[in-house]
C-alpha cells in the first residue's frame, strides 16, 4: 500500500521540478516519517535512486491504475500543471490522472500549484468539472486563486501557501567551490547570474538584449556573467548563443548538477536576472537580489508575491529599461537582501503548510 501517489513533471532533468519533488518528499516525511510515496516519472529508475521513493512510468496507464488501487492520496503538483499554455495535451494528462484517482476512490490534493492560464473554452469547462471534485487545493501565489475564481472552482477548500522549493537549503560553500573549480570560473569579484530559456522563437531578440546587459555589467561593475541552465541540456544552446554575442567574457555552467548544488551556484551570485521561475525562487529563498523576465504569468505572480522587480514581458525587453533596472537593484542590493530574508521567512513556513495539510488529509482517509 502507498500513502501518497505524486503526479507532476518529474524525470525530465528540470531543476525546478526536481526541487519541487525533493522539497515535497522531505516535507511529507517531516510530518509522517514512515510515509510511503510513489512518484509518476518519465525516468522511474533515476527518480527511485535520487529520492528514495518508489516510481513508475507516468505514461503506463496499466501500472498507474494498479498503483491507484493500492494508494490513498493523489498529490497533483507542485508546479504549473493546470494550464494549456504548454499544450492542451499536457492539461489533459494531468486532468485525466485526477479524474482516474477520483474514480478509484482516492483523496486528491492539488499541492502548491500555480493555476493557469487556460485559454481554450472547452479546456476551461473540463478543468472546472474535474478540479471541483478534488478534496483540497493549495496554491503558491494569490494570482492562482483569482484564476480559480474565474474558472468557477470553489467546492474544495482553497488556501494560498507558497512554493515547496523555498524550504530547500544549498550545499555548503566547499561543495560549491568545487563546482566553480570544475567549471573553471574564478569567483573573485562580483558574479551576476542569468537564467534563460527558449520561448516561442523570440530568443534571438531578447538574447541580444541580455548580451548587451551582460557586457554592461562587466564594464560598469567589473562583474562576471554566469549563465545557469535550469533544464539540462535544453537551456545550454541559448546560453551559448548569448555568450557568442557578447563583447566581453561570459561563463556558462556547462555540466549538470543536483538541485542542492544548483542552489549553491545561485547562492554565490551577487545578483540574478532570470526567466526560469525556480531560479528566481532559489534566489529569493537565498536572499540574492533578483530581476525577473516574464514569459508566463507564473513569473509575474511570483515576483508580485515576493515584491521584487520585473523587467516585464521578455518578448518586449528593452536594453535601456533593463539597464536602469539593473542599476537600481544593484545600488540597493543590501536592502533587497534584508527584504527578501523577511519575506521568505514567512513563505518558508507557508510552504511547509502544504505537507501538513496533505498528511492531515491522508489521516482522514476512509478505508476502502
Amino acid at each position: 500500500m502507498y500513502d501518497v501517489m505524486v503526479s507532476g513533471y518529474y524525470g525530465f532533468k528540470n531543476s525546478g521540478d526536481d526541487a519541487l519533488l525533493m522539497a515535497m518528499i522531505d516535507s511529507l516525511r517531516m510530518f509522517k516519517k514512515d510515509i510511503k510515496i510513489l512518484v509518476l516519472s518519465m525516468n522511474p529508475k533515476e527518480t527511485k535512486k535520487i529520492y528514495g521513493v518508489d516510481a513508475i512510468n507516468r505514461f503506463n496507464v496499466f501500472q498507474i491504475l494498479w498503483a491507484m488501487k493500492r494508494s490513498k492520496l493523489l498529490i497533483n503538483g507542485g508546479g504549473s500543471l493546470i494550464q494549456d499554455i504548454t499544450s492542451t495535451q499536457s492539461l489533459m494528462y494531468y486532468l485525466s490522472i485526477i479524474w482516474m484517482a477520483k474514480k478509484m476512490g482516492l483523496k486528491v490534493m492539488v499541492y502548491a500549484n500555480g493555476i493557469g492560464p487556460i485559454y481554450k473554452e472547452a479546456n476551461r469547462k473540463l478543468t472546472k468539472r474535474i478540479v471541483n471534485q478534488v478534496d483540497m487545493i493549495t496554491l503558491r501565489e494569490e494570482g492562482s486563486r483569482q484564476e480559480l475564481r474565474r474558472l468557477d472552482i470553489q467546492k474544495p477548500p482553497i488556501l494560498v501557501t507558497a512554493d515547496p522549493a523555498l524550504t530547500l537549503e544549498a550545499v555548503d560553500g566547499h561543495a560549491v567551490d568545487e563546482v566553480f573549480q570544475k567549471e573553471k570560473i574564478d569567483c573573485s569579484g562580483p558574479l551576476i547570474g542569468f537564467s534563460l530559456r527558449d520561448w516561442k522563437g523570440h530568443e534571438k531578440r531578447y538574447g541580444a538584449v541580455i548580451a548587451q546587459i551582460a557586457d554592461y555589467m562587466i564594464e560598469k561593475y567589473n562583474a562576471k556573467p554566469v549563465f545557469i541552465p535550469m533544464q539540462y541540456p535544453r537551456d545550454l544552446p541559448i546560453a551559448q548563443k548569448i555568450v557568442s554575442m557578447m563583447k566581453g567574457k561570459g561563463y556558462i555552467i556547462e555540466n549538470q548538477y543536483s538541485v542542492l548544488q544548483t542552489l549553491g551556484i545561485v547562492k554565490k551570485m551577487d545578483m540574478l536576472i532570470g526567466m526560469r521561475l525556480h531560479t528566481l525562487i532559489y534566489a529569493a529563498s537565498l536572499g540574492v537580489p533578483l530581476i525577473g523576465l516574464v514569459y508566463e504569468p507564473k513569473v509575474a505572480g511570483f515576483l508580485e508575491y515576493v515584491r521584487q522587480k520585473s523587467a516585464g514581458d521578455v518578448t518586449q525587453l528593452e536594453t535601456e529599461k533593463l539597464r536602469q533596472l539593473v542599476d537600481e537593484v544593484w545600488n540597493k542590493r543590501d536592502s533587497v537582501r534584508k527584504e527578501l530574508e523577511q519575506v521568505t521567512a514567512d513563505l518558508k513556513q507557508k510552504a511547509l503548510e502544504n505537507a501538513k495539510l496533505a498528511v492531515e488529509l491522508l489521516d482522514k482517509q476512509v478505508k476502502r
